[in-house]
């Protein structure tokens, strides 16, 4: 696989040593402010098998 050549003058390199911006920038206009609620994940019924425990050890 072939890495990009990226323009230096439009992506300057990353120094590592350099803190994190603590603002991100300026986000896209339809962006929104909060993120939906997540969906409600179903409950384990009675006739669900039950949680792979993974493989038990020798004893």
């Amino acid at each position: 696989m072939t890495e990009p050549q990226l323009d230096p003058e439009q992506y300057p390199p990353i120094d590592p040593r350099e803190p994190v911006p603590d603002d991100p920038g300026e986000l896209l206009p339809d962006t929104p402010d909060t993120l939906p609620p997540a969906p409600a994940e179903p409950l384990p019924g009675d006739d669900d098998p039950p949680p792979d425990m993974g493989v038990p050890e020798p004893a």
